[in-house]
């Protein structure tokens, strides 16, 4: 036993012992700071455009939403209310296009559910899925976001726009959307009159 105390040195424990701490504390900020989730919660607003559509006159058209959105660990809860419409008039030859901003009990609601898939090697994929109650019917709604990393020591992680595609079951659309911290554009509410 005395052998053992003899041989026994207080200043190599105390140095594994710091050694441990700050290669823990290195990887608890690598993994908060460089590879860590964006703040998703709070309100958000979304922009979609339609590229193609089996119902010609949605081709085009953008819509926007109001979000409210909650990060959960890596999954994301919320509701979003469409809040604006720019879109074709149809066949009627009078118009060539209407705006629509929508207000009180004409804003259509959506549940949404998402999630973030952490890729080490890639861009992290943020999906989100809304399920909007419409006038006549109920549709479904999905959203994909590329989340491209930035290597930056110091990042704060609060990225205020990202850029993807969407799916619509509605007259089966897709398009390009896009979800920012900003307000979008929104041209004058009225019915423009072809010159």
């Amino acid at each position: 036993m005395e052998w053992m105390i003899k041989d026994f040195a207080c200043g190599d424990v105390l140095e594994a012992v710091l050694a441990a701490i700050i290669i823990a504390g290195l990887f608890f900020w690598i993994r908060e700071r460089v590879l860590g989730i964006p703040d998703f919660s709070g309100k958000w607003y979304l922009r979609s455009k339609t590229e193609k559509s089996a119902y010609r006159p949605y081709e085009n058209m953008e819509l926007q939403h109001n979000l409210f959105l909650r990060l959960e660990g890596n999954n994301i809860r919320g509701a979003s209310e469409k809040v604006y419409e720019d879109s074709s008039y149809g066949k009627r030859s009078t118009h060539t296009r209407h705006v629509l901003k929508y207000t009180g009990k004409y804003r259509a609601r959506a549940q949404i559910e998402g999630s973030i898939q952490k890729n080490i090697f890639g861009p992290d994929i943020l999906t989100l899925h809304a399920t909007e109650y419409g006038e006549s019917r109920q549709s479904t709604i999905y959203c994909r976001f590329e989340l491209k990393k930035k290597f930056n020591l110091f990042s704060d992680r609060k990225a205020t726009k990202f850029e993807g595609d969407f799916y619509s079951m509605v007259a089966d659309q897709s398009g390009k959307v896009c979800l920012s911290k900003e307000p979008f554009h929104q041209s004058i509410p009225e019915i423009k009159e072809k010159v």
